[in-house]
């Protein structure tokens, strides 16, 4: 089952999973050898998503969705609708999957809509083990055009930042939902070298091939809260207080810079418990409507 958060703080009051240990260690040693070799091990994991067994809950709610493929550039799509009427479409965040975000579907559908959500290149259905942002954006524009026009958005973390990058190179839709978003890309660049502990000569040299790979502008051109500054479409921001993989000034700082957007903070819900919260879900479905 995967962890509530793989994001372990400067205090670090849990239990380190033995997994992240042996992680940690590895890229010490790696990192005395060659630093070089290092960052590349680095740049490796940075690409390569996570697979988690699939709760119940979850399952059953893939089964009542009428799955099917899409062919992409890395293989087959796996999708899953929803009843009819007009998409809703639900993307989710790295290492996560389509029917995560499964218990704002048959709400939505009892209020009028299509639900469409899409397992991205590498994650969950989908084959593979490594893809990028860009590969996603590409699987959601493919997912889109067989779906037709898409009446709002609803997106996890890593998904905000998809989804605004989509919207800000021509994706259209009437509304957007942001759950627990990362605002700025160098802050999930901290995030994932503070928990591997990286040092910061390998996360420099880390930074210098990705940033050599897709451009010494890329990590602002995929920033959500970059993204955000040109658009206007109404969009909602939950974030939960004791988020501990993204915090909730995340999403305050998104509300900032989106235009029309509106910010509402949950407490006691974390990162992905957030995702199936009655009340959150419901004020979802109220906003969409």
């Amino acid at each position: 089952m995967e962890p509530d958060s793989l994001e372990i703080s400067p205090s670090e009051p849990r239990v380190v999973p033995l997994a992240l240990r042996i992680m940690r260690l590895a890229l010490a040693i790696i990192d005395i050898v060659s630093p070089t070799l290092a960052s590349k091990w680095i740049y490796h994991i940075w690409f390569t998503t996570q697979h988690y067994s699939v709760p119940k809950r979850e399952q059953e709610w893939a089964l009542q969705a009428k799955q099917y493929q899409l062919k992409c550039e890395s293989g087959a799509l796996a999708v899953y609708s929803w009843g009819e009427g007009p998409v809703v479409l639900l993307v989710h965040g790295w290492s996560g999957r389509g029917v995560q975000l499964g218990a704002f579907a048959q709400p939505l559908v009892d209020a009028g809509f299509r639900v469409v959500a899409f397992d991205a290149p590498a994650h969950g259905l989908s084959p593979g083990n490594k893809t990028n942002i860009f590969r996603v954006i590409d699987a959601m524009n493919l997912v889109v055009n067989d779906t037709g026009p898409i009446h709002a958005i609803v997106c996890h973390s890593f998904g905000a930042m998809v989804t605004a990058r989509a919207l800000a190179t021509g994706l259209s839709t009437n509304k957007v939902v942001c759950v627990s978003p990362p605002a700025d890309t160098d802050f999930i660049i901290e995030s994932f070298c503070h928990t591997l502990k990286v040092p910061k000569a390998t996360q420099a040299a880390f930074i210098k091939r990705f940033d050599q790979r897709f451009g010494d502008d890329v990590r602002s051109l995929i920033s959500t809260e970059f993204n955000a500054r040109v658009l206007t479409v109404p969009a909602l921001i939950i974030h939960d207080k004791n988020d501990r993989e993204v915090p909730w000034q995340e999403g305050e700082r998104l509300s900032k810079a989106w235009q029309g957007s509106r910010l509402e903070l949950t407490e006691g819900l974390g990162h992905r418990r957030i995702l199936r919260n009655k009340s959150v879900v419901n004020m979802v479905v109220d906003f969409i409507q």
